[in-house]
């Protein structure tokens, strides 16, 4: 249990140092050479903190997870970890300011190296999103306009994106998709092996 409750502090820790911009803690919760895959990242972990500082320090925007409790399995000194996430973007965009909020998971893989739990790779799992405006009642037709070029779960994330010159990773994963099916199945085999 005591590693369970290491884990899912960890997994806090991680929510808070992004959303708080604490640069050197968040790169502290992964091990040496650990990566994330999210929507718009896809790579070592070192580079998702860099450009994260990069993308904080030109502003625009405000960023916020709400994270849930999560899923732990342990094996020795390897666990997995399956939480939800609301991913909370204010951004300004042509047409006005707009929220857009995320729903996803973070499925993780962890080591506990000299009595730490860190994240080996964080994988992020789109399941939908909805955008509402922030100063008016009634969005414009032209806010939807070119969406169907997203993936439907993340198209109004993905359309933010674009308008701060950011694109869509390749290797981001869906919900119910082939990916996440590969994804369970790695990382199931992981943590079987010794």
């Amino acid at each position: 249990m005591q590693d369970k409750l290491a884990i899912a502090e960890l997994i806090t820790r991680w929510t808070f140092y992004r959303d708080q911009e604490a640069w050197d803690e968040l790169a502290s919760t992964f091990v040496p050479d650990g990566r994330i895959s999210i929507s718009w990242y896809d790579g070592p972990h070192e580079g998702f903190v860099a450009a994260s500082r990069k993308i904080a320090a030109r502003g625009g925007s405000l960023l916020k997870h709400q994270i849930g409790s999560p899923v732990i399995t342990i094996r020795g000194d390897k666990a997995i970890s399956e939480v939800n996430v609301i991913i909370m973007v204010r951004a300004q965009t042509h047409l006005g300011e707009v929220d857009t909020s995320s729903y996803a998971r973070f499925y993780d893989r962890l080591i506990k190296n000299n009595g730490n739990w860190r994240f080996v790779d964080r994988v992020g799992v789109y399941e939908k999103d909805r955008i509402d405006p922030v100063d008016v009642a009634v969005l414009s037709d032209k806010l939807f306009e070119g969406l169907d070029a997203f993936p439907k779960p993340i198209k109004f994330l993905a359309s933010n994106f674009a308008s701060a010159g950011l694109s869509v990773s390749p290797t981001t994963v869906l919900d119910k998709s082939p990916e996440w099916e590969t994804l369970t199945v790695d990382r199931q085999d992981w943590l079987r092996r010794d």
